[in-house]
């Protein structure tokens, strides 16, 4: 009876440890199934981060066509002559992606307004006559932020729009009376001739891991210009000095894009 006994406590210790050893080596197993699936997780959320470029700088070249109008008085009548123009210019900008598609940016650049409108001003003449203008456009300096969304459709192509601030700051200006015999007043005052609200939709065509480029349709929703003293104040009214009178623009504009 003692040696059955003793036989049988054999054979349960053996059972308890073969039990034992397959639990450890099953906790082990899981133990590092988990650790692959959390390297593998960590490796393909990097790989993301780096594949999803979150900043980009980019170079623009808009053209906004504008029709717009003035005011003045003649013989005590109110005039409203209008004309379209063409305003270009050249800026550099900064984005950077927050939270899925959406995006923040700011930047700067060159933009000349221009405006297609007879009016008269107050030309630096020796002789007494009133002048007009037949054109009139200010050189600026343009300070813009915006915010955006970004939507990619396929590997090569994106669409996207913001609502960006436009403010304009003149240093030159051009007061052209007739072009053909060149004759023109320039002056170099420095003052804000401005301010504008576009809406851009956009989209963008990818041509490496870096760069792409973009073709935007341009949407002023809001438009003020300001005073320039150039031209006459009428007691009249208090709109005779103001640069233009926005009533409908439409533009373009081509990007490049550095992705980092």
């Amino acid at each position: 009876m003692k040696l059955i006994i003793a036989g049988y406590g054999k054979i349960t210790n053996i059972q308890t440890t073969n039990y034992n050893y397959l639990s450890k080596e099953l906790v082990m197993k899981k133990a590092s199934i988990t650790i692959l699936i959390t390297i593998i997780a960590l490796n393909t959320f990097s790989q993301f981060k780096k594949e999803q470029k979150l900043n980009f700088i980019g170079i623009s070249i808009p053209v906004i066509w504008n029709n717009s109008e003035a005011t003045y008085y003649s013989l005590g009548n109110r005039k409203t002559p209008t004309g379209s123009a063409i305003s270009y210019g050249l800026n550099i900008n900064y984005s950077k992606l927050f939270y899925k598609g959406l995006f923040g940016k700011i930047g700067l650049g060159y933009f000349k307004q221009s405006f297609r409108i007879i009016r008269p001003f107050a030309y630096r003449s020796p002789i007494e006559l009133l002048y007009s203008t037949e054109t009139y456009h200010y050189n600026n300096i343009q300070l813009f932020a915006g915010v955006g969304y970004r939507k990619k459709i396929n590997n090569e192509y994106r669409i996207s729009g913001n609502v960006s601030y436009y403010y304009f700051n003149s240093n030159q200006q051009k007061y052209i009376v007739n072009k053909k015999y060149n004759t023109w007043q320039v002056n170099k005052k420095s003052f804000s001739i401005g301010q504008m609200i576009n809406l851009n939709l956009g989209i963008e065509r990818t041509i490496s891991n870096k760069f792409s480029v973009g073709l935007d349709v341009i949407l002023p929703l809001y438009t003020k210009w300001n005073n320039d003293e150039i031209f006459f104040k009428y007691d009249y009214s208090n709109d005779t000095q103001q640069i233009a009178r926005n009533k409908f623009s439409i533009g373009t504009a081509i990007s490049c894009y550095y992705h980092f």
